[in-house]
């Protein structure tokens, strides 16, 4: 999170940092390290990155953590949404009560919308056997319309992948999106950044701008789970 924006954001996202990083220690079994420093857990780019914005959210919730009948709650974060976050089991594994999905407010945000747009042979080299893409349709969406499996048809076959396949091929920001071929060009209209489920925080900022508290915030993203402080 830029260390520019609002500090009631910025201090939501220092209890839900500080919570995911506990959750995943009681779990984590790798000697070295709790958590690393990439999107696939926490982003983290050093001493130099820090200001004093981000140690001021961190000072001023120093020991709040969130829980669930007593226990470090997954606090998992994004970028934005795109209008509406995702309950967990959608996405990932087992329903979690305080990961459902609610009314995001990250509408104006630069990751609100977005398009990317690649050619016919970009992606007959990363999705080969099928030929020229003739046309790609959902076979299942989550109930807020991200692709959990696409049939891909071809002039020489056809293949059915993963939204997160797609994700990461073509680098798209999120799997809520839509795929229409032109031109012998395939483009991908999406909304939103990220995974899509728990705390938003192009939502978080938003939220702040309109003058709701950290705890407000957390209390809108993390359904039914407590602050509570650390011994």
């Amino acid at each position: 999170m830029p260390s520019s924006w609002p500090i009631e954001a910025l201090k939501a996202q220092a209890v839900a940092a500080r919570t995911f990083v506990l959750y995943r220690r009681t779990g984590n079994r790798n000697p070295h390290f709790d958590v690393g420093s990439t999107t696939a857990a926490q982003v983290y780019r050093g001493l130099e990155a820090e200001a004093n914005s981000t140690r001021t959210a961190v000072d001023s919730t120093r020991g709040q953590v969130l829980t669930y009948n007593g226990q470090f709650i997954l606090a998992a974060f994004h970028s934005a949404s795109g209008g509406y976050t995702e309950n967990v089991e959608d996405i990932w594994s087992e329903p979690r009560p305080y990961l459902r999905a609610v009314q995001d407010y990250d509408v104006g945000s630069p990751v609100f919308q977005w398009v990317e747009t690649v050619s016919q042979q970009t992606f007959q080299s990363q999705v080969p056997g099928i030929g020229t893409l003739v046309q790609a349709t959902p076979v299942r969406r989550t109930a807020r319309g991200r692709v959990v499996e696409m049939q891909l048809q071809g002039t020489q076959g056809t293949a059915t992948l993963s939204g997160n396949d797609l994700r990461r091929l073509f680098r798209l920001r999120s799997t809520l999106f839509a795929v229409t071929v032109a031109n012998n060009q395939i483009q991908f209209t999406g909304r939103g950044f990220g995974h899509g489920v728990g705390l938003s925080q192009w939502g978080a900022h938003n939220l702040a701008q309109q003058g709701n508290n950290y705890l407000q915030i957390l209390g809108h993203y993390y359904q039914g789970a407590q602050l509570s402080q650390l011994p």
